[in-house]
């Protein structure tokens, strides 16, 4: 490369704009959570929060880590291939993406930033982090999902209306549900299939 040498962020600088949009959402989220966590454990020590007992959860919370690093993977796969976007708000998928973790949850990467916090909070025995993860909890679910279903409904429209009435805010468990080969499910039939939703207020008539 005629003897220049690129610093990190030439390089990174170099990419795509949506891989950029990418790479700086995961890096944005990484430094987010890792700052969650490390605010925890300092409570900790602060305040001397550790529990007695505390510390057999630990292993237990590799279970809730693995499955939220599995869910955010998977859930961005998505936004990536079927959307052909990423969840960072700098590049939006250029479609409703409902594929994937996105067939059972509207929101699988709030659910896996979650799960992965409470996992984190009981290998390191820290009560404080396991705290400010329900208080980000609180925040998610009356700030920033009300704002994003409404961006989105402006957006999609009767689509998103639809989507919203077949998929859980948080998971949807189905029973007897066909889906398509592309993965989509198809319209809503005379007789449709039986649905469980948790996370998901129902409306009065």
């Amino acid at each position: 490369m005629n003897g220049v040498r690129l610093r990190p962020r030439d390089v990174f600088m170099t990419q795509p704009p949506s891989l950029r949009s990418l790479l700086s959402g995961i890096a944005r989220v990484a430094d987010t959570l890792a700052g969650i966590v490390i605010l925890g454990v300092a409570l900790d020590h602060l305040f001397a929060l550790p529990l007695p007992g505390w510390g057999s959860w630990r292993l237990w919370g590799l279970v809730p880590l693995s499955l939220g690093v599995w869910l955010e993977a998977s859930a961005t796969h998505a936004f990536w291939t079927h959307g052909h976007g990423t969840p960072n708000p700098e590049s939006h998928p250029a479609r409703l993406v409902v594929e994937g973790p996105y067939s059972w949850s509207r929101h699988p990467l709030y659910l896996a930033r979650h799960l992965m916090l409470f996992g984190s909070a009981c290998i390191l025995a820290s009560p404080a982090t396991a705290v400010l993860t329900l208080l980000l909890y609180l925040v998610v679910e009356f700030v920033l999902i009300p704002r994003e279903e409404a961006r989105l409904a402006g957006r999609f429209a009767a689509e998103y209306e639809a989507y919203r009435r077949r998929v859980s805010k948080w998971v949807t468990i189905r029973r007897h549900q066909v889906v398509s080969s592309s993965g989509r499910i198809p319209p809503e039939t005379s007789d449709p299939p039986k649905t469980h939703f948790i996370g998901h207020r129902k409306r009065r008539s």
